[in-house]
């Protein structure tokens, strides 16, 4: 099972660190609602888990190009504003594997609101997936954020959605990592016309 770790921080407190994991499902909201309100003034990590499940059904909507009742898909291709990714070079280099971003296949990915963001409370992670092929063990990625406008209008939508165990599947391309071009740059399409970006 694919694990994002340390997504949402709340430490205060440095006597102990308390962690829990919440399911990116239907009830990942409320379950989240409930650790915030239960670690309020501690020091505690809330990881998020992306179920193996959900990440294949998003890769299989964006290879045969098919909705499903979980992954509101349609060809609308529509390109989001992706920022951020100096924060997180680390993980997209691992995510390429070293190499050129242009040499990496089209990803699969999704969008995930940030509800227990300590700076933005409407901020919009874009987060890449990948099936390792020699291993066929799934890792996510995170590539950055929505910018803050766009994250704005969306992230009560997306929370609504997600309300319902529906998300919207992304398209996305890496690029840099070059001699040239060090830092990795990561380019998102929404694969969906559920709600509206633009």
């Amino acid at each position: 099972m694919g694990i994002l770790d340390k997504l949402f921080g709340t430490a205060k407190d440095t006597n102990s660190n308390e962690v829990s994991t919440v399911t990116f499902d239907s009830d990942w909201q409320e379950s989240m609602e409930t650790l915030r309100l239960q670690y309020q003034g501690r020091n505690a990590t809330i990881s998020v888990s992306i179920p193996d499940e959900l990440v294949q059904e998003l890769c299989t909507a964006i290879e045969f190009h098919k909705p499903s009742e979980r992954v509101l898909y349609s060809d609308a291709k529509i390109p989001l504003n992706n920022v951020g990714e100096s924060y997180v070079q680390e993980g997209l280099k691992k995510l390429c594997q070293g190499k050129p971003g242009e040499e990496v296949d089209w990803l699969a990915g999704f969008l995930m609101p940030e509800i227990l963001n300590p700076f933005d409370k409407t901020a919009v992670s874009v987060h890449a997936t990948i099936v390792w092929p020699k291993t066929s063990e799934i890792e996510v990625f995170k590539v950055g954020y929505l910018d803050k406008d766009s994250a704005k209008k969306v992230h009560k939508k997306l929370l609504n959605l997600l309300g319902k165990d529906q998300y919207i599947p992304l398209l996305i391309r890496m690029t840099g990592g070059t001699k040239e071009k060090p830092n990795y740059g990561a380019f998102p399409y929404a694969m969906s016309d559920a709600i509206k970006f633009e």
